[in-house]
């Protein structure tokens, strides 16, 4: 549509596409240095929702971010795609995009499973990582059921049929869905030239789809030996949300064991160590971007005295 083009010509790709099996995939490196920090968004977002914090980390080192098939700028694929399957995506990414050297692998959310599965499989070059209020592969069996009447669900539902008429993109059903993230201006309108693409709400939902299969791990993550680790936690005081039905009791119960959860994340390393977020809910790096630019940028630093 005219509108989509002009959102997209508004908002251009700040980084550069690569090939990776038949799917042009958006690359955005910044910065020089090493070890190179590669960051993998959470679920359903892409390279821009690091917006607030790249450019800083990038004026310490090299700095990675991605978009995910139908995410941002990458072209969709519009299926299920298990952990395997993105962090082998990610892998190629990198080698075509020639990133070599040391690298700290940074997961936020979903990311965090993404890049421990990156970990296991292809752990050569990897130094580091940091978890940003990261998923825990067995969340779906142990968090309090949340019954939200599976509105997010039917919302992303119901959007993946209308958005390619363009009917979303006039009910503005999104712009009131990112106001709650309390973002400065030029960082919501980018956001919502992403997700006003025509398949963007189908990339979501098949998103949602796959990453529902990985949370429900009979065993714990694997090991990650002594790998030097950094791990960021939420800390914002529970709140109810009374328009979902979500009590305060609720609440405080899903908070206790998610941080029994981060701690577990926490000791996957003998060489882990956690802060809490105080100001922060789930997304540490639009609540305390400050706070992640220096335990990040500290961590590199220790890391690249060791590595050197």
């Amino acid at each position: 549509s005219v509108q989509q083009s002009k959102d997209r010509a508004d908002f251009p790709a700040p980084g550069l596409f690569y090939d990776v099996d038949g799917l042009s995939l958006h690359l955005d490196c910044r910065g020089n240095g090493s070890p190179t920090l590669v960051m993998e968004a959470g679920l359903t977002s892409g390279s821009f929702s690091w917006e607030l914090v790249h450019d800083a980390l990038a004026s310490e080192t090299q700095v990675c971010a991605y978009d995910r098939p139908g995410m941002d700028w990458s072209e969709p694929i519009n299926r299920v795609a298990d952990a395997k399957e993105v962090s082998d995506r990610l892998h190629q990414l990198l080698s075509k995009a020639e990133v070599v050297g040391p690298k700290i692998l940074l997961g936020m959310s979903a990311g965090g499973v993404y890049v421990r599965e990156l970990y296991k499989n292809h752990p050569q070059d990897i130094v580091g990582m940091v978890f940003v209020d990261s998923s825990h592969e067995q969340q779906a069996n142990r968090l309090p059921p949340f019954e939200d009447g599976g509105s997010y669900a039917n919302m992303i539902n119901s959007c993946r049929m209308l958005q390619p008429l363009g009917f979303v993109r006039i009910s503005g059903v999104l712009d009131q869905f990112l106001d709650q993230l309390g973002l400065d201006d030029l960082t919501k309108k980018g956001m919502l030239a992403s997700i006003n693409q025509s398949h963007a709400c189908s990339s979501m939902h098949w998103e949602m789809q796959s990453f529902s299969g990985e949370i429900e791990d009979e065993l714990p993550p694997t090991s990650l030996g002594d790998l030097p680790l950094l791990v960021l936690s939420q800390g914002e005081k529970p709140k109810a949300n009374p328009e979902s039905g979500f009590t305060l009791e609720r609440a405080i119960a899903q908070r206790d064991v998610w941080n029994a959860l981060q701690q577990e994340l926490t000791d996957l390393s003998s060489n882990g160590q956690r802060y809490i977020a105080e100001q922060s809910g789930h997304v540490i790096q639009f609540d305390q971007p400050e706070l992640l630019i220096e335990k990040v940028t500290v961590f590199v630093l220790q890391l690249r005295g060791v590595a050197e």
